[in-house]
């Protein structure tokens, strides 16, 4: 078995010469194997090995693990270091709750000595269980790659030697060599998905093709090959994307010409909290090509569409510093960034009994169209009714007392020329009528 863990080492690169490694050692066959082994690999190495043990707290035995391997370090003289599970003290995923604290522990003890990687044993029957258990919660490619040789953990590089050992493989060395490991009792137990994949279905996939741990290693392996192509298409897609204090901005006309594939992996890499089913939303909303609009997509983020601008922002700082021009749809909703909707319709209508609905009626003849919404820029001055000159926005604001935040976000109706139209709450131009002049006239309302 030493010979396969070598050759498993050197082919993904695992180890160097005098590196200190922290071992993660729970008491079972997996990682006490694995200290055997690197007993005799730490010499070939130059090695030195820190043994850490979490101590779970689930089962009353749990203490004669922690003493298994205590004793076990001790023999062979490393340094050992344990640390118990605090309570997690809410309801939750027990098992994700303990696998970050788990390797949290691992990178504090990593820090304490120096170390530059943790060792875990995780093996070849792991790896295969991993690849069943997500083939039933995630239907992405990188999904399936299960668990890799090499990785990154809480900042710590992660080895696996083992990944390429059966697990009977395991308890063979273990009698040869004699060996003390715990069973952990609960392993045999069917009340949890991953017990059953072990205990229920690999045997069968095992019996029908003898290779498939190999054959499951191999497909990860390619798998990961083409990710990390993938990911290197989206490196490169990132240098069009705008980067915002608190979000992105993207061309839609650029958006739309990246291929179905890139494009998935590309939302996932500017919000990495998104579902499957908010993706779906994403691409039903983008592709319905509106002319401006936003969707929520969960996790505290929205997307906006403006014309050719998309920005994808955190919704608690929403329209807060992005300028936005909005291009008003007739007899449509139009979303604004602040939340708040404008709705321009061409025929006489009652008005809204929207909360803080504010309107005007305007002359369809004095406006080109299309109007337009967006945020105040420098300079702006509006026409007032009965006004021969023009007064600064700015200086309305002020005088209204509206705050410096609130005058970034505040929506200025323009026409097709950028005139500016009307202010709702705080100036009108001329061409904003008290009642219809006629049928063409135009009712103008926003809201909260």
């Amino acid at each position: 078995m030493k010979a396969q863990v070598l050759k498993t080492i050197k082919k993904y690169d695992m180890l160097s010469q005098g590196e200190t490694v922290v071992l993660a050692v729970s008491g079972g066959v997996d990682s006490m194997v694995l200290m055997h082994l690197f007993a005799e690999l730490a010499k070939d190495f130059g090695s030195t090995l820190i043994i850490a043990h979490l101590n779970h707290a689930r089962r009353t035995e749990s203490v004669l693990d922690c003493e298994l391997v205590r004793q076990a370090a001790e023999k062979n003289g490393y340094v050992f270091e344990e640390d118990t599970l605090p309570n997690q003290g809410k309801a939750g995923n027990f098992h994700a709750y303990a696998r970050t604290y788990r390797y949290e522990f691992f990178k504090r003890i990593a820090d304490t000595y120096s170390a530059t990687k943790v060792v875990t044993a995780h093996h070849a029957n792991d790896h295969l269980e991993t690849i069943l258990d997500r083939m039933m919660k995630t239907d992405i490619p990188a999904g399936l790659m299960g668990i890799g040789p090499v990785g990154v953990v809480a900042g710590i590089p992660i080895i696996r030697p083992l990944i390429e050992i059966e697990k009977d493989a395991l308890y063979e060395y273990a009698r040869t060599f004699a060996v003390d490991f715990r069973e952990d009792a609960s392993n045999g137990s069917d009340a949890y998905l991953r017990n059953r994949i072990r205990n229920k279905i690999v045997p069968l996939i095992m019996a029908e093709r003898g290779d498939v741990l190999a054959h499951a290693r191999n497909l990860s392996d390619n798998l990961r090959l083409d990710e990390g192509y993938f990911d290197h298409q989206v490196d490169e897609l990132m240098k069009n994307v705008g980067k915002l204090e608190h979000g992105y901005e993207l061309s839609f006309s650029w958006l739309q010409a990246i291929h179905a594939s890139l494009w998935r992996r590309l939302m996932i890499r500017l919000i990495p909290s998104i579902s499957k089913g908010a993706m779906l939303g994403l691409a039903e909303f983008l592709g319905g090509n509106p002319a401006s609009g936003k969707v929520d997509v969960g996790g505290g983020t929205v997307v906006w569409k403006s014309y050719d601008k998309v920005l994808i922002m955190s919704s608690e700082f929403e329209g807060s510093q992005f300028g936005y021009e909005v291009e008003l749809v007739v007899n449509a909703v139009n979303a604004l960034p602040d939340g708040r909707e404008i709705v321009m319709k061409q025929k006489l209508c009652e008005k809204s009994a929207k909360n803080k609905a504010q309107g005007t009626y305007l002359c369809y003849n004095s406006v080109r169209m299309p109007l337009k919404v967006r945020n105040r820029r420098s300079g702006d001055r509006i026409q007032l009714v009965n006004c021969q000159g023009h007064a600064r926005v700015k200086k309305i604001m002020i005088d209204a007392k509206v705050t410096v935040d609130e005058r970034g976000n505040w929506p200025i109706v323009v026409d097709a020329d950028d005139l500016l139209v009307w202010i709702p709450g705080l100036a009108k131009s001329p061409v904003c009528l008290e009642q219809p002049n006629s049928s063409e006239d135009l009712w103008l309302e926003i809201y909260e």
